[in-house]
């Protein structure tokens, strides 16, 4: 999570395409949060970014988004989000995950296309035809966390405000930060400076 909307939109620390994709509300729990996809153009961006659509179906995709049906294509991707958001507390605190919304999106979707290379990443191949395809490859990464070990393994960031979700990988499932350069530096001064404050008051 970073102060900068630019550059918290490129920062992926969730491990997995559909946790990134929770992360694009910055500071999620907190009284202020901030949206980093504000507008269609912007989840082509950040598509881009993370490496779910190939180039040439990104531009096909933009040039058909000035119109009144991208508006609801982000409508659609902003429900998604707030859905995985319910999906990756429930696997953390160990309640039910409500899969009936994620079934029925499932459900919609075409057969998973053949991949390509696009530079050094491999990605689907597809062809920009629907203003829906961003959301594809975030649908098939979250069936993929939910069918795998990695469902377990479910962390959401301590900082304060923040709520941004992870896999946890570390040894011993003790990882506290979204980013420990980012969150954790700033949580951990922030913690020392009310340390301070406290015992200057005492």
């Amino acid at each position: 999570m970073s102060t900068d909307p630019e550059r918290a939109l490129a920062q992926f620390f969730g491990g997995r395409v559909c946790l990134d994709f929770a992360n694009t509300m910055d500071w999620r729990t907190s009284a202020a949060p901030q949206e980093l996809i504000p507008d269609y153009a912007t989840l082509l961006k950040w598509s881009g970014m993370r490496g779910t659509l190939p180039a040439r179906t990104i531009a096909r995709l933009r040039a058909a988004g000035a119109t009144r049906a991208a508006a609801a294509a982000l409508g659609k991707a902003h429900a998604l989000r707030g859905e995985i958001w319910q999906v990756a507390e429930a696997l953390r605190s160990g309640a039910t995950v409500p899969l009936a919304p994620i079934n029925r999106r499932l459900a919609g979707l075409p057969p998973q296309p053949r991949l390509v290379r696009n530079g050094a990443r491999y990605m689907y191949d597809l062809p920009g035809n629907s203003l829906a395809e961003p959301l594809w490859p975030i649908l098939w990464s979250l069936s993929a966390l939910l069918a795998s070990e990695d469902a377990d393994r479910i962390g959401c960031c301590q900082a304060q405000g923040c709520g941004w979700f992870f896999v946890d990988e570390s040894p011993n499932h003790a990882r506290l930060w979204c980013s420990s350069k980012v969150c954790g530096n700033r949580e951990r001064a922030r913690r020392a400076y009310a340390k301070r404050r406290a015992q200057a008051s005492a």
